[in-house]
């Protein structure tokens, strides 16, 4: 059979079959296993929230608390020998606050969706230097009913706190 009369589908599916290894080999082996533990422990970090209290301004009480919150990972493999996996967690949940004038009476409040304050959105970038995971930079997307959408720089300082505010157990260790 001459090559000129082989069908042109043919002739796409031929120049395409070497080409089938070279998409990037997924994530595996010490750097997703490590990864893996950080998402966990951030889950878990996460989870264990409670709201808090604090006075307000006006001798008010202010009680603050969040959504369960939605956690999403993933772990890209780099043509870098240096930095040879980044990787990402982002961070979904809803802040609400609620007032009283009291504070046993702030405390006994139950949280609800008509205490919204706003929708958060975090995303923390991660590197993997071959040996460990480190934390590379981070930001926060605020949305509040009604308002503008703010986004946030994070700096380590941000979210390295204890919980209700910070983040550390998403940081390696």
């Amino acid at each position: 059979m001459p090559l000129l009369s082989i069908p042109r589908t043919w002739w796409a599916a031929i120049c395409l079959l070497p080409l089938l290894g070279c998409s990037q080999q997924a994530p595996g082996g010490p750097a997703q296993k490590a990864f893996d533990a950080l998402v966990v422990s951030c889950t878990q970090f996460i989870a264990a929230r409670e709201p808090y209290l604090r006075p307000g301004s006006g001798g008010e009480w202010i009680k603050t608390g969040y959504s369960p919150a939605q956690v999403q990972s993933e772990v890209t493999r780099t043509e870098s020998a240096v930095t040879p996996y980044v990787a990402k967690i982002v961070i979904k949940d809803n802040e609400a606050q609620a007032t009283a004038t009291t504070e046993a009476a702030a405390r006994a409040v139950p949280l609800t969706p008509a205490h919204l304050l706003s929708n958060r959105t975090h995303t923390f970038i991660y590197r993997f230097d071959g040996q460990q995971w480190h934390w590379q930079n981070g930001q926060k997307l605020t949305k509040i009913p009604g308002q503008r959408d703010a986004i946030t720089s994070l700096a380590l300082a941000d979210i390295s706190g204890p919980s209700p505010r910070g983040f550390a157990g998403c940081l390696p260790r």
